[in-house]
């Protein structure tokens, strides 16, 4: 299959540059467009329009990583800082206004529990999604060797 539009949610956790990376080296080989999106998540007792300066500059700070690697990449990415409610269904919503044919999304790794763990905004997407998503995760070896941070 060939990409024409990747979408890489980024939260500045550790994993999410390999997340970009994967992005942009299958875009690369299809000639297609990376896209990173940056979601402020809003509490319900906020109005959704409420400008949270620290977040802002915290979710600009984390673009600005993004970015830079996706250029090391060889990629020209467009951003966004978005505020929502809810984070899956706005990816969602921002993959299907941007035709996005591919989400690259990075789950953190969590030391083994009764069961394997995804966050809901996670789960959403991957129940809801129309277009292919592939979850990088960080090897847990990274973590034993001191790799865990950006």
């Amino acid at each position: 299959m060939k990409f024409t539009k990747i979408l890489v949610p980024v939260k500045g956790l550790p994993g999410e540059d390999q997340a970009i990376r994967v992005a942009c080296l299958t875009a690369r080989q299809d000639k297609a467009k990376v896209v990173i999106i940056h979601i402020i998540e809003m509490r319900r007792a906020l109005p959704l329009e409420t400008e949270n300066a620290p977040e802002i500059q915290h979710g600009e700070q984390i673009l600005e990583h993004a970015f830079k690697v996706a250029r090391e990449a060889g990629m020209q990415p467009d951003t966004e800082l978005l505020q929502a409610r809810a984070v899956g269904s706005v990816l969602l919503d921002e993959a299907a206004n941007r035709k996005v044919d591919l989400i690259v999304m990075s789950v953190p790794y969590r030391p083994p529990l009764d069961e394997f763990y995804l966050g809901s905004a996670v789960r959403y997407i991957l129940k809801n999604a129309t277009c292919q998503v592939w979850l990088c995760r960080q090897a847990a070896s990274d973590l034993k060797n001191g790799m865990g941070k950006k």
